[in-house]
């Protein structure tokens, strides 16, 4: 193969993990370190689009009382140490940021800006960062980026990474396919790191297109362990334009309405419309199915206008210009909007050690790929993605100290090229295409008895949809061109995130969180405080194994009145 890359640590994926990976590992003395993402890097992640809010534990917060916090917001799921670690460093790295140029608002006084984060009952978050002229998210992405070009950090955009390759029991590369050109580039790495976030199956939440379940793909491929991945957490938006701000929307003031325009979260939940998000989906369903919707509506009136759009306009990210051209359009945000439940994200990933390891020798995972708890909070997947990205940057540091050079075989090398790029050559009367393929998966997973209110007939059925489209797809999807390629290989890679998490889901017979049986309505302590885990087994199928959470050697155990919701 022409094209060949030798690097010491391979991170795929650009975010705010892989970044923080990169220059961690530079920091502890990797030398070579490369970065590639099938898009340009550090511009196109959710990082960039992000409105940036960020928890960070300062030294006047009881780091203790925070991690009950987001322990009991988990439903006790959380990987305890690495939660702990994540929680007990942010500070350092906010002062890293800070001396990079990145800058928060303060209050008078001296002291930041925090708002309360949604979720939580003490955890605070920091809103509106500002580097140079940017602010949100893509102020401390580019402020990573300038760190990774100032360590000479090789950075290699538009390259899709299509195999993981190992041998002698360790990973040893990657094989990555240009997304413009289709030809094949071989990266020879004595370690690799996933940072491709987690898997939105490109459902109708915004900024999610991206998303596609890749590192899941590549990592079980190579028979490793990935965990929580029954958890698919469902938002709210506009099926009409992209909105991030729910939460927001909804807890200073918003309501959501049935098709009679009639305020509906009261009678499901205590905490009405300030409720967790998978509180209010599930509500939606549940009205759904009594016939009182769809439609469904948002109302914000007076409210948009007096706080909660001031607020939504000055975060940074992806909501200011969208807001713009939403008011160019006509549209008036006072008015009730129509709203519907939104596939966002599905919260599993690689199953690491304490040092972001994964199952394989050499293989390390970060920030949304990787499974540390199965919630969705405001501040907290920006915390755990640059705290586990710099966490696991340092553990693949380590690795690397004692790693001896391995070669990846020619002979596999050239065969996994062949197959990654074949769709491209095949022609078949009855071919499939991607966006077909797409379409036929969002109507099984997207339906609300598989994605919001699930029970073991629901599941069972879909399964076998997926399984049949699964073995379809795999001999007759084609390509018609590169762009088309690069869509091919993330629908396979959607396809097992979705038979992931029908099989975890079946597999877990209670609720927790945004896990809800319709069959098993309970939280259950006492039989399902456990993780469920899936691997590639030997034969080739799907294994599940039941990993009991070590729940008596953690510091935050389940109080005598706690019943996860």
């Amino acid at each position: 193969m022409d094209e060949r890359v030798e690097t010491d640590l391979l991170i795929v994926g650009s975010g705010f993990a892989g970044l923080w990976a990169a220059v961690s590992a530079r920091e502890a003395g990797v030398e070579r370190v490369a970065v590639v993402d099938k898009a340009s890097i550090a511009m196109s992640s959710q990082s960039r689009l992000c409105a940036g809010a960020t928890i960070y534990c300062l030294p006047e917060d009881d780091d203790d009382v925070w991690l009950r916090d987001i322990v009991e917001a988990n439903g006790f799921l959380s990987r305890q140490p690495l939660v702990k670690e994540i929680v007990e460093t942010s500070g350092e790295r906010l002062r890293k940021l800070e001396q990079w140029g990145v800058q928060y608002p303060q209050a008078v006084g001296g002291e930041y800006l925090r708002l309360p984060s949604r979720g939580f009952q003490h955890v605070k978050m920091m809103v509106m960062p500002r580097y140079r002229d940017k602010v949100g998210g893509s102020a401390v992405i580019e402020a990573l980026r300038r760190q990774a070009i100032r360590w000479g950090i090789a950075r290699h955009p538009r390259l899709l990474v299509s195999d993981l390759l190992q041998r002698d029991g360790r990973v040893v590369g990657a094989l990555t396919i240009d997304r413009s050109t289709a030809e094949p580039k071989l990266f020879a790495a004595r370690a690799v790191l996933l940072a491709t976030a987690d898997c939105s199956f490109r459902g109708n939440y915004v900024c999610t297109d991206g998303t596609t379940g890749d590192g899941f793909r590549l990592a079980y491929d190579q028979g490793v362990r990935l965990s929580n991945m029954e958890f698919l957490c469902t938002n709210t938006g506009s099926p009409h334009f992209g909105f991030e701000g729910t939460g927001v929307a909804l807890k200073w003031g918003g309501r959501l309405l049935d098709a009679q325009r009639e305020s509906f979260m009261e009678k499901h939940h205590p905490d009405a419309n300030a409720a967790e998000i998978h509180e209010l989906v599930q509500a939606m369903a549940r009205e759904a199915r009594a016939g009182k919707g769809p439609p469904f509506y948002i109302e914000m009136g007076d409210a948009w206008a007096n706080r909660i759009g001031p607020a939504l306009r000055g975060i940074g990210g992806f909501m200011p210009l969208n807001l713009a051209k939403l008011e160019d359009a006509g549209i008036d945000l006072q008015e009730p909007q129509e709203w519907v439940p939104a596939v966002q994200s599905l919260r599993g990933g690689v199953r690491v050690g304490p040092d972001g390891q994964s199952d394989l020798p050499g293989l390390f995972a970060a920030g949304m790929t990787e499974a540390l708890d199965p919630g969705l909070f405001n501040g907290w997947s920006t915390m755990r993605a640059m705290g586990s990205g710099e966490r696991s940057g340092r553990g693949a540091a380590a690795y690397l100290r004692d790693a001896e050079p391995a070669e990846p075989r020619e002979d596999e090398v050239a065969e996994l090229a062949h197959q990654a790029t074949l769709p491209l050559s095949t022609s078949a009367t009855a071919a499939l295409r991607p966006d077909e393929v797409i379409e036929r998966m969002h109507r099984t997973i997207f339906r609300p008895d598989v994605s919001i209110l699930k029970s073991s007939g629901s599941l069972e059925q879909a399964l076998k949809e997926i399984e049949a489209l699964r073995d379809e797809a795999g001999p007759e999807l084609t390509a018609a061109d590169e762009h088309e390629l690069v869509k091919l290989h993330e629908t396979r890679n959607m396809l097992l995130s979705a038979e992931m998490f029908l099989r975890a889901s079946l597999a877990r017979c209670e609720s927790r969180g945004a896990h809800f049986r319709e069959d098993h309505p309970v939280a259950d302590n006492d039989h399902w405080l456990a993780w469920i885990n899936l691997r590639r087994s030997n034969e080739g199928g799907m294994s599940l194994e039941r990993e009991e959470v070590p729940i008596d050697r953690y510091p935050v155990q389940p109080r005598a009145e706690t019943v996860p919701s």
